[in-house]
């Protein structure tokens, strides 16, 4: 007779990446059983926080709900980061940690966890001033 884990927790991926202050951030994932896509279901939401490595400090929060994290395609499980160059420019160059978590139904469940090194970005964009920007922490 033979215990085998028939259902559980997803793994989670180890994702880490290099961003520039000057720069539009996009990465992006998708929901895997093995071979088998996990379609994104209706009600369902990410979060997101990027904390600066020494001090634990929120630089910035990204969710499905304020579309600093999208899902970009539900049949196929695909979900991405999408945070504009207004507000990376807010991010204080330095070291960070993240971790993206799935809420589904009643449950919580960690997808992606890593390290993301912000650069401090050189060249501007004439007229990249006048672009809008939103609060980094605010609560979705």
């Amino acid at each position: 007779m033979e215990t085998v884990l028939a259902s559980g927790p997803p793994d989670v991926l180890e994702d880490s990446f290099r961003v520039a202050t000057n720069e539009d951030w996009t990465r992006d994932w998708q929901l895997k059983n093995g071979d088998d896509v996990i379609p994104f279901q209706a009600g369902w939401k990410l979060y997101m926080q990027l904390q600066q490595d020494e001090t634990g400090d929120i630089a910035i929060m990204c969710s499905t709900d304020n579309l600093r994290l999208v899902v970009i395609e539900e049949a196929t499980g695909k979900f991405g980061l999408r945070v504009k160059q207004a507000d990376a420019c807010q991010v204080a160059p330095s070291a960070y940690v993240y971790d993206i978590v799935l809420v589904a139904g009643d449950g919580i469940y960690r997808l992606v966890a890593g390290s993301i090194a912000v650069d401090r970005g050189i060249t501007t964009v004439p007229g990249q001033e006048k672009w809008t920007h939103y609060p980094l922490i605010k609560r979705p």
